[in-house]
């Protein structure tokens, strides 16, 4: 669990869908993503191509996973609901969309990795309602792409949204720790109270106004 910080509020009353893991991540194809090459559509990546990491520059995707998802007409289980992210809400520079459970690296002062940086990896299903991320119904017929590398690795998107992108597990390498934990992970309930925390934070700086907690709630 978090150190850093105690939890003001029980999570989920206050979204109109409690965050759960339903194992949908990847990146919608037109998604643009830094390579050797430039900006590139994912969907045009392949393995052998270079792209554009947070932490060790160009990196060698070595495999591609591709996935069709038909989401139902209508009304669709809002768990599944791909997240819309508005423009500039995360550095990306045009409007876009992430799958629930898609990691995002995201940046705070209210956290520190074992190596001393502030980032954390959130699923994307946790952002609902920071700056205006929210679920909408996109197409029915998605196609999601997702680059992997040696190593787990962040990619840069659509400027300056970071991507989550695991390295390949196998039934021998599930659970074992190859990278010594290169990425904090969190759970989804850590990662609401990060969110959240960091959604007050903000409305706090713009506002001018004190939060409504006692003197340290947050502890880092």
């Amino acid at each position: 669990m978090l150190d850093w910080f105690q939890k003001r509020l029980s999570f989920g009353a206050e979204l109109s869908v409690p965050p759960v893991s339903v194992g949908q991540g990847g990146f919608l194809s037109g998604t643009h993503v830094a390579s050797n090459l430039g900006w590139r559509p994912v969907e045009a990546l392949c393995a052998g191509d270079k792209v554009l990491t947070f932490d060790h520059g160009m990196q060698t995707v070595v495999e591609m996973v591709r996935e069709t998802v038909q989401l139902e007409a209508g009304e669709i289980d809002p768990t599944r609901c791909p997240m819309h992210i508005p423009r500039d809400a995360l550095n990306n520079r045009v409007p876009m969309w992430l799958m629930p459970d898609q990691g995002v690296l995201m940046e705070s002062d209210l956290i520190e990795d074992h190596q001393g940086d502030p980032f954390a990896v959130v699923p994307a299903s946790t952002l609902e309602g920071y700056r205006g991320i929210c679920r909408l119904h996109p197409d029915n017929h998605l196609q999601l792409i997702t680059p992997r590398f040696e190593q787990d690795e962040v990619i840069y998107l659509e400027a300056g949204l970071l991507g989550y992108c695991p390295a390949p597990r196998d039934l021998l390498t599930i659970g074992v720790d190859l990278h010594e934990d290169i990425y904090k992970v969190l759970p989804i309930e850590e990662a609401c109270a990060l969110i959240e925390a960091m959604t007050t934070a903000e409305a706090v700086m713009m506002t001018g106004a004190l939060p409504m907690t006692s003197p340290g709630a947050f502890q880092m």
